[in-house]
């Protein structure tokens, strides 16, 4: 898919070897000096039973179905090339196939690096490296993160097939940040401040992502 930023590389991975319903989560802690964590997870457990009977095939929709080695070793490779990456540190990766929930983890030391690092990862996932782009930046005074949408992947979606296009119907995307500072104001009008307001709950369709009804762009701007 053309443009894309780290969420739609590492989704590739897994997704379009599959029918069936599936939920994003993204998670950021970032600290007032640009630090922080990052967490990524695709939760495919709602089609538990349907994925169960896919694995069993050699091929759907006309695509291969991989083996349970074969996916493993797909979030191993994501994880491996991360874990070499400058400012990358505490990688971890993990697939439950009993449940069909994927999840890499890494900290970073700034999110220059954090962005650098998910360009290896999406190039080495045969991306093209002039159409990956950045997914966030952090300015530290004032303290603003933004949460980027340098993606456009309607034209991708719109050459599936009607049969690949249904893995999106039901799908969802969460995206949870987390701030050391109170958050002063969140662009995104469909944002959910916290109690505490120090983090910030962001839920699109992704159906609606790829065709430009709703935005995973956010900007926060945190209190000084």
């Amino acid at each position: 898919m053309r443009k894309t930023g780290i969420l739609f590389p590492l989704l590739s991975c897994i997704l379009l070897l599959f029918q069936g319903c599936f939920e994003i989560v993204e998670k950021i802690d970032l600290h007032d000096n640009g630090s922080g964590s990052f967490q990524f997870i695709v939760n495919m457990s709602k089609s538990k039973t349907r994925l169960n009977s896919i694995l069993k095939m050699k091929t759907i929709n006309g695509r291969p179905v991989p083996t349970r080695t074969e996916i493993t070793q797909k979030v191993d490779e994501i994880k491996n090339e991360l874990s070499k990456c400058k400012g990358i540190s505490n990688v971890s990766g993990s697939v439950d196939l009993e449940n069909y929930i994927a999840t890499v983890k890494c900290s970073f030391d700034k999110v220059e690096n954090l962005n650098l690092a998910f360009r290896k990862v999406a190039i080495k996932q045969k991306a093209k490296s002039t159409d990956v782009q950045d997914s966030y930046a952090y300015q530290l005074s004032p303290k603003i993160f933004t949460r980027l949408a340098n993606f456009s992947l309607k034209t991708e979606y719109d050459k599936l097939s009607n049969a690949d296009k249904e893995v999106f119907n039901d799908a969802g995307y969460t995206g949870i940040m987390r701030f050391d500072s109170e958050i002063q104001s969140a662009g995104n009008a469909d944002s959910k401040l916290a109690a505490d307001k120090k983090a910030v709950m962001l839920k699109q369709s992704i159906l609606d992502i790829i065709t430009k009804k709703k935005s995973i762009e956010n900007t926060i701007t945190l209190i000084k």
